[in-house]
């Protein structure tokens, strides 16, 4: 059976070993890449470290696509549980035969000002029909107003990490592996970012959810 390999480009938190994700193509899969964004000119992209200085106008983006519609539900979350950096969850739909969606769709941005400490990027592919798509969406949807009280943010992104930690316990656990590696990439300047060449991947399935949990911590380590 064809397999494809994805390097994650560094090692994995819980192994301390170099690893690979295997995809099988002959199932549906999704494909994420993050990147940090400046906007210029000239534009400069480049696969995103947590140890890259803040900057003005610098974003952080997130690259998607599958090989079958689905919905991605991305959110970054610290070990303490709040949200990283103020960032907005993002459930969106992905349209299927490898066309790319960006996030997180306007107005919202995730401003890069520096790690305000570690933190883990959930990446979740669910099926077109999963039964968790109407409980995300009306979660992610309530959090994305930027005056909402913090309090009330607070709230929401708990019961988002519960819902996140109820839809990957339907898998075997997941180990967190680094958000990039330093020495892999490079910054592009007025070009498009090749990101489906750092992309790392999960296969999905109608009762499977595909998981990517990828963490700030060991990103820059060697």
């Amino acid at each position: 059976m064809a397999k494809f390999f994805y390097s994650l480009f560094g090692m994995l938190i819980a192994s301390g070993a170099f690893a690979a994700v295997t995809v099988d193509e002959e199932k549906p899969y999704g494909r994420f890449c993050v990147s940090l964004f400046e906007p210029g000119p000239p534009e400069k992209e480049e696969l995103f470290q947590v140890s890259a200085p803040p900057g003005s106008g610098r974003t952080v983006r997130a690259y998607v696509d599958a090989s079958e519609k689905c919905t991605v539900l991305v959110a970054a979350i610290t070990k303490d549980g709040k949200l990283a950096n103020g960032w907005r969850p993002q459930l969106s739909e992905v349209p299927g035969d490898f066309e790319e969606i960006l996030l997180p769709t306007g107005p919202v941005k995730w401003d890069w000002s520096g790690a305000s400490g570690p933190f883990d990027f959930y990446v979740l592919f669910l099926s077109a029909n999963s039964k968790d798509i109407a409980e995300a969406k009306k979660l992610v949807d309530a959090m994305q107003n930027p005056k909402l009280d913090d309090r009330v943010l607070a709230l929401q992104t708990g019961k988002l990490k519960e819902l996140i930690g109820r839809i990957t316990s339907e898998r075997e656990k997941v180990n967190p592996a680094p958000v990039s590696e330093p020495e892999v990439g490079g910054v592009f300047r007025g070009t498009a970012f090749p990101w489906r060449q750092f992309a790392q991947g999960a296969n999905f399935a109608a009762d499977r959810p595909g998981v990517l949990v990828l963490s700030s911590e060991g990103a820059d380590k060697k």
